[in-house]
Parts: structure tokens; sequence; C-alpha cells
């Protein structure tokens, strides 16, 4: 399935991502747009690890929805306001088919991460006002939230795209790589912070 598929994938590019970075901090010669400060990484790596998780899960929710037959049809063919940003006119519907429905489960899913990308962008930012120690999780964080909005103003015009009895699925296609980068992005920001922040706190227990 593409579930399984698009899953194996992204477990291959993570590995090799851990596996490159582990290699330049080895040699010390990590660039410096994924040098991350190691106090800064030990305070963010829970919350950055949930937000890549929650990204993963509103991205096989998408998949789910583009290769389950009907569910593109579950918020209507109205076009704006109609089928998007409300759902057959409606802001809250009742769900009685989780299968056909799953595209408002989506959205759902969709907001609530992107509520958490907005608060993590809003706090990265006000913790950098006065100081240099986080600027570069903060370009990541903000880099994975506007492609992530991004991504949703491409999948909104998916769905707005109904025409002669179907959807674009060029935009489908397109929506669905994005929602990928946003996810690796993420990715790749904890794998970094997990591990400068592991060898950072390793290099003060040896020093003690």
């Amino acid at each position: 399935s593409v579930a399984i598929h698009l899953g194996s994938a992204l477990a291959f590019m993570i590995s090799l991502i851990w596996l490159w970075i582990e290699i330049r901090r080895d040699e010390g010669d990590l660039p410096n747009w994924i040098n991350f400060d190691p106090l800064v990484g030990l305070k963010w790596k829970k919350w950055i690890g949930l937000l890549s998780l929650s990204t993963l899960i509103t991205l096989f929710s998408g998949v789910y929805v583009s290769t389950t037959p009907g569910a593109n049809y579950g918020c209507g063919v109205g076009g704006v306001m109609e089928s998007w940003p409300l759902c057959n006119g409606r802001f809250i519907q009742n769900i009685d088919d989780w299968e056909l429905q799953s595209q408002i489960v989506h959205r759902w899913l969709v907001g609530i991460v992107g509520a958490m990308m907005a608060l993590s962008s809003y706090k990265i930012w006000k913790e950098c006002e006065h100081g240099q120690s986080g600027i570069v999780l903060r370009n990541w964080i903000w880099a994975s939230s506007a492609t992530y909005f991004g991504n949703a103003l491409l999948g909104a015009s998916y769905i707005i795209s109904w025409e002669s009895g179907s959807f674009s699925e060029y935009l489908s296609l397109a929506h669905l790589m994005v929602a990928t980068v946003s996810f690796t992005i993420l990715a790749t920001a904890w794998l970094g912070v997990t591990i400068i922040s592991s060898s950072g706190r390793a290099k003060v227990i040896v020093g003690t």
C-alpha cells in the first residue's frame, strides 16, 4: 500500500540523515545550520519529538484520505466555504462513517498540529529575543511551520479544484510531497538536538 511504501521510504531517509549527523559530529565538522546548542536541545528535545510524531500522524491521515475510495468527497464539492474551510457547509459535524468522513478527521488533526506549530514558533522566537543560543533551532521550527501552513493552503486548493467530476491529482501529489518535507524538517531537527544534546551532556559528566 501507499502507507507502507511511504513509511519505509521515510524510515530509510531518516536513518541516512541520522548517520550523516553522527559522522559529521564525530569528525567535528557539523555545519552551522545544524549545530544546535546542547542546552537548548535538552530543553526542546521532547517537544520537537512530539511535533515530529504529530506531523507524521497528519501525513498518514492524509494518505488514508487520498487512498480511500470516496473519502475525498467527505466534505462535499461545493467549492470555497461550502467544502473548505467548512465541511458540507458546517464547521463541526457528526461522524457517522469514519472511513468515508476521514477527511474531516484529517482536518481536525491538521488544525490541532497547526496550533502546536504556531505556539512553538512563537515560543522559540520569544526565547531568542535576548540571545543567540536558540537561533539555529528557531530557524528549523520556522521552516517547518512555514512549510506546514503552506501545505494546508495546498490541501485547500486541492479540495476546491473540483471540476468536471474529478479533483486535480497533481495537487494531491504536491500536497503529499510538501507534507513529507514538513515532517522531514522536524524529524531532522529532532535527530540533531537529540544527538548533540546527548554528546553535550556526556562532556559535562566527563568534565565533572
